[in-house]
């Protein structure tokens, strides 16, 4: 407990809410309406603002690259990575151009993604599955990923993917 009151302190707070006028320290925000990491966020030349939303579970991490204009908010586009032991791996990736930013549209593409990463890998290895059973593993992935930050177990899991994020 020592250790614990001693952690937290004044400068903690202070990095993360810092005084007005004071440089705040770039840590991801978590956005529990989307159930993801807000990072990277910056604003173009023409007053578009643009940002990197990031999901995960133990298996993957899907990254959102999404676009402000005026009050429309699109997704530029969608990256699903892999664990591979070491680092991370991209596995599939799709561009977006004009396309309005949807939570459905965003589970949805992201489980056909899953799904068709899937199949490849089984079928360059000659393993055969029921589509069914594949959707259905698919589904559990990116249900995972949507897993609020202040779920009991989220902390294990972020204690894992910080360094691999960071590697990004």
């Amino acid at each position: 407990m020592a250790t614990l009151t001693k952690a937290i302190n004044k400068s903690l707070f202070d990095s993360i809410l810092p005084t007005f006028g004071s440089p705040r320290v770039h840590i991801p925000t978590w956005d529990d309406s989307q159930k993801m990491f807000i990072c990277d966020e910056y604003e173009s030349g023409n007053g578009h603002r643009y940002y990197r939303g990031i999901r995960f579970c133990d298996r993957i991490v899907i990254l959102e690259k999404v676009g402000l204009y005026h009050s429309w908010t699109y997704i530029d586009g969608i990256e699903l990575y892999a664990f591979n032991g070491q680092k991370m791996e991209l596995i599939q990736k799709r561009d977006y151009d004009k396309v309005f930013r949807n939570e459905d549209f965003i589970r949805r593409e992201s489980e056909r993604m899953v799904r068709e990463y899937l199949t490849g890998v089984m079928k360059m290895q000659r393993i055969s599955v029921p589509a069914e059973q594949v959707a259905v593993q698919a589904q559990e992935l990116i249900n995972g990923c949507y897993k609020s930050f202040l779920d009991p177990d989220f902390n294990t899991r972020l204690t894992q993917i910080l360094p691999k994020l960071e590697q990004h």
